[in-house]
This record gives structure tokens, sequence and C-alpha cells, in this order.
């Protein structure tokens, strides 16, 4: 379209500019004129010899014929008495002649007077046509030069992708795909390019995640040898009680420690695996939450109160507004948390429930005061991750702040503009 656009532009400006000069060129020199007044002469000569009027138009006619000319006109003060192209006599004062102030006349006797005579026999026209053929090819050559010059341009482009994308295909992702110009082309390359970060994303995701299970493996494998020593320790001793006929409970509760200790971390592990292979979970209905969340936070406060645990609910404030939940995922981070509280928390202080709202989310903070790790219940980390993988796929997040004395873990769940008002009862 470029090609085309600008060999039409070079052929206009090509003939019309060149018509105009030739045009300037024959009036200013009268090259036109000069060559046209041997035909005048002609005529002037052919008019004495014939003693022709100027309304004699069928010898007039004839002569003009012969001579293959164009046009010639015969007029006398503005009207016209003979016209070539016209076949018959021209009354005197029926006809007027065109007001053309660039046509040159000659001044030619006739047996009636004197008339003027414009004679034109084409002599411009052949400069004119040869102008028109000169526009029309230089416009062409334009338009193939430039057209021409756009594939060399887009041949080049497109072995610069081939070269990209063969390096690309050998699995080197870290060379950007060259993005040039609008065209079909550059979007083929920006698809190109699009691709290749995708796939660095996926690898880095791949690696990333690659990484972190081979970290959770290590940890859990030293989490689980702890435990399993300290079992088979206390198993030996109690064999060596059993050949000497006093078996004690205290190494046999010791031992069971042991295994409790390894089925939640075996628990833990299979629940990991089980929330990162459910790539997509469908969410409930939005609602109200109170509905959402009341029956998990009374069984909370039961199960804490029933371990021995004092709740403090005073800042549990209920509004209207709605979320979305996985129930599945709600009991799993819920069970967590009361695992979480019962080895570790203490006693003696509240463990205070509230609900926290901010910007368009609603969340549930749980704070509780913690006694200091012991050998016996090591902390692995790995229910804080399956909690916050849960909630991630629920839209939310997780926040935690700890210190030495206090735990605080908070829930946040995104809000629904929409939702079915719930009446309390």
């Amino acid at each position: 379209m470029q090609g085309l656009l600008a060999g039409l532009l070079v052929l206009s400006v090509t003939y019309f500019g060149g018509k105009g000069l030739l045009q300037r060129f024959f009036f200013r020199t009268g090259y036109v004129y000069a060559e046209e007044i041997e035909r005048a002469e002609e005529l002037q000569e052919y008019v004495t010899q014939n003693k022709l009027s100027a309304s004699d138009y069928k010898m007039l006619k004839k002569w003009g014929t012969e001579r293959n000319i164009d046009d010639f006109t015969i007029s006398r003060g503005k009207w016209l008495l003979f016209d070539i192209s016209y076949n018959g006599k021209i009354m005197y004062g029926s006809r007027e002649i065109p007001n053309l102030t660039w046509r040159m006349y000659h001044r030619i006797s006739f047996k009636d007077g004197t008339a003027d005579v414009y004679i034109y026999e084409g002599t411009a026209d052949k400069y004119f046509n040869i102008l028109m053929v000169f526009s029309v090819v230089l416009g062409v050559a334009a338009c193939i030069g430039i057209v021409v010059s756009g594939m060399y341009e887009n041949v080049k482009y497109i072995q610069c992708l081939m070269k990209e994308v063969n390096i690309i295909s050998r699995g080197n992702l870290q060379g950007n795909v060259t993005v040039q110009g609008t065209d079909e082309i550059a979007q083929l390359a920006s698809g190109l390019e699009h691709m290749r970060q995708t796939l660095v994303k996926k690898e880095q995701i791949e690696y990333d995640l690659k990484s972190a299970q081979e970290k959770l493996v290590l940890g859990m494998s030293h989490d689980l040898r702890t435990p399993l020593t300290g079992l088979m320790a206390y198993l030996e001793i109690l064999k060596k009680q059993q050949k000497e006929g006093a078996v004690t409970q205290e190494y046999i509760n010791k031992a069971f420690d042991r295994i409790l200790q390894i089925r939640d971390l075996s628990e833990q592990m299979f629940e990991y695996f089980f929330v990162n292979s459910r790539h997509h979970i469908e969410l409930e209905p939005a609602e109200d939450i109170m509905c959402a969340f009341g029956d998990y936070l009374s069984e909370l406060c039961a199960l804490l109160e029933y371990e021995g645990f004092k709740v403090n609910t005073d800042r549990l404030e209920w509004r209207q507004i709605s979320v979305c939940i996985n129930t599945d995922f709600i009991g799993r981070i819920m069970n967590n948390i009361i695992s979480n509280i019962e080895k570790y928390g203490k006693h003696e202080n509240e463990v205070c429930i509230q609900l926290c709202y901010g910007n368009e989310e609603v969340g549930i903070s749980i704070q509780n005061s913690i006694t200091r790790f012991d050998s016996e219940h090591q902390k692995t980390g790995i229910g804080l991750q399956n909690i916050s993988i849960m909630m991630e796929q629920m839209d939310g997040r997780m926040e935690v702040n700890a210190d030495d004395l206090t735990y605080c873990i908070v829930l946040y769940f995104p809000e629904k503009k929409e939702y079915h008002k719930i009446s309390k009862v």
C-alpha cells in the first residue's frame, strides 16, 4: 500500500508539475505559435488562390482535414464564423467564440475581409504524451522500488526471527525476540516474545516449586528422623527393661508421644501434597460472614475450652459483609490452627479471637501466648505453608505476627459486593 501511494504521488507530481512547466515554456517562448505561423501562411496562400471567404466552410474543412489539424476556427470580433469540428455553415452572430486568453490568433485576409484564425496541430500534445509516459514509468519505478525495499527489510527481519527462534528451540529462553513495526510479521514476533516470557515464567515457577519441595523433603526428613531416633531409643530401653522385668510407664508414654509426632508430620506432609495438587478449587456462593465463619469459630472456641484454654471473643464484631469460601479448606485450616495452639499455646493466658475489617477485606485474627519450644515439639512450619497455600487458592492471604511471647495469625478474605442479607436470631 505504501508503495502504491508513493507511486501515485510521484506520477501526479511529475505529470502535473511537468505539464505546468511545459505550458509556461510554450507561452513564454512562443514555440508552438512559431511552428503554426508556417501553417497560417500556407492557409493564407490557399485562401488567396481559391478566393475563399471566411464562410466557405467546405473548402476550409477540406484543407484542415487533409493536414490533420486538430483545432481550426475562424472568428471575427467575438463571433465564430467557422469551426472544423462543426459540419455546416455557421451564421454570423449565432455563436460566440470561447474566451480563452491563452489562444494565439493569426490574422488572415479573406475575400469578405480579414478574420482571426486559430490553428492547433497538436504540436504540444506529443510533449505532453511523452511527459505522461515518463511520469508513469517513474511512478511505477518508485512503487516497485519501495515494495522491493520493504520486501528486503521483511526478509531481513524474518531471517532475524528465524535465528532467534532457533536459539529458543535449543532451550535458551534468555534472548529476546525482536519486535519492530506494526505489521503482521511484527504481531507474530510479539506473540513469540509473549510465548517466550510465559515459558520463562513457567520455568521459574517450576524451579521455585521444585526447590521448595526439595527443601520441604529435606526438612521433613530431618524432622522425621528426630522422633524416629527417640522412638528407637525408648524402644531399646523398654526391651532392656523387659529383660530385667521392670518395664516403666514413663518410656511407654515417651514412645507413644514420638509415634504421635510421626503421625502428625506424615499427615501434614500428605496435606501439603494434597493441597498443592489441586490447582483449581470451586468456591461456594457468596454468603454473610456470620453464616460462613460462625460454625467454625464456635467449634474452635468449644475445642479450645475443652482443652483447658480460656477464649476471649469480646471483640468478635459481625458486620454485613459477604465472602466466598471453600468449606473443605476452611475445615483443614481450623484443624491446623487448633493443633498448633494445643502444641505451643500457654493455657494460663487467653486465646483472643476477633474479626478485622480492612480495605474491601475481612480477617479472622487468632492470638495466643506461646511456650518455648522444646526438643519434644519441634516446629516444622509445614502447617503454615499449607494454610498459606489454601488461603491463596481461596483468593485470600495469611498474615503471621509472632515474637517470644505471643503468636497471632490473621486469615484475610476478599469482600464480595453482592450477598444475601442474613438475619440474626
